[in-house]
């Protein structure tokens, strides 16, 4: 079984962070996840809920901790450009 990383930034819009979790096979972004693992292999199970396509992505300790806030509050899928942001 590969190895796949996440990869994403933790101030990454959350379009981003879904984008990097979506299904390899179908390009779903129709996925389920859950974290796993312990302090130091901090790791999402992800199903894709269009295939069935199931994975584990390794993520860094920053990732689990973004993804760790959206447990009960579902990813905003609204793009936010970060070049929008500094200009205020």
């Amino acid at each position: 079984m590969p190895c796949e990383t996440a990869h994403f930034r933790p101030a990454d819009s959350g379009v981003l962070v879904a984008a990097a979790l979506a299904c390899p096979v179908c390009l779903s972004s129709a996925v389920r996840w859950s974290l796993l693992g312990g302090r130091y292999d901090r790791r999402a199970s992800c199903a894709c809920t269009a295939c069935g396509h199931e994975r584990d992505v390794f993520l860094t300790p920053e990732q689990a901790l973004r993804l760790s806030l959206h447990r009960t509050c579902p990813l905003d899928l609204t793009f936010h450009s970060p070049d929008l942001l500094t200009a205020l």
